[in-house]
């Protein structure tokens, strides 16, 4: 019997598309819906015993997490990247991120938050909790990209951070891989802190261009094949 979820309270309404996005979060990170593959609304509302307005909810859920893509008047699919898309997200968040850098080391902005998150990440690595590593990289970066407080920039880098760190979790955990290779990238997010705060705007815009290319190289290597 599928829960009429017009008539529930909008807590209940909450939680049941949170626990839908859950289960399909599941699903996908299990690659038992594959990369590229359309999610049927029917399917998973009658698989899960839902109306399907709340697997609909929480497909935007997932698309906003990057697990999924939406187009205007289609059907959702899972997110899937080639190479070539890799590869385009990089260079393009390689200039995002070095003109963040720039700005930051510009107006000479304390890093004490980044300092924090760097902390997250290796944390995460001393636990080896893959997910939680992802997501403390993901953080790491995206906060850095918030602190010129430049709207623009701010968005523009959430639009590629996003999916992507999604698809980077989707394909390290189908290829079983341990924290190694984050933990090897330590120290280029410690170069990543000093050189901000050197204050030198030109020096920490080449900088983070070049480690963001180092990422990609390793993106490369270790599971976007």
């Amino acid at each position: 019997m599928h829960l009429d979820v017009n008539q529930s309270s909008d807590p209940a309404r909450g939680l049941l598309k949170e626990n839908v996005a859950q289960r399909l979060r599941e699903e996908i990170l299990a690659a038992r819906i594959a990369p590229g593959e359309k999610i049927v609304e029917g399917k998973w509302a009658r698989e899960y015993g839902v109306a399907q307005i709340s697997v609909r909810e929480a497909l935007n859920i997932l698309a906003a997490q990057g697990f999924v893509t939406k187009g205007h008047g289609r059907s959702a699919r899972v997110l899937k990247l080639e190479r070539a898309d890799i590869i385009h997200i990089y260079q393009v968040r390689g200039v995002l991120e070095g003109l963040a850098a720039r700005l930051i080391a510009e107006d000479k902005l304390p890093v004490d938050d980044l300092e924090l998150a760097f902390d997250e990440i290796h944390h995460a690595i001393g636990t080896g909790d893959l997910r939680q590593v992802i997501g403390s990289v993901q953080r790491f970066h995206m906060l850095m990209l918030e602190k010129p407080r430049n709207s623009v920039l701010r968005e523009h880098g959430r639009r590629l951070l996003v999916p992507l760190y999604a698809f980077t979790l989707m394909k390290a955990l189908v290829k079983k891989l341990d924290t190694s290779p984050w933990g090897r990238q330590l120290r280029l997010h410690r170069l990543i802190i000093d050189v901000l705060q050197q204050g030198n705007a030109h020096l920490a815009e080449e900088t983070l261009i070049h480690v963001t290319n180092l990422f990609l190289h390793a993106a490369l290597e270790v599971w976007a094949q």
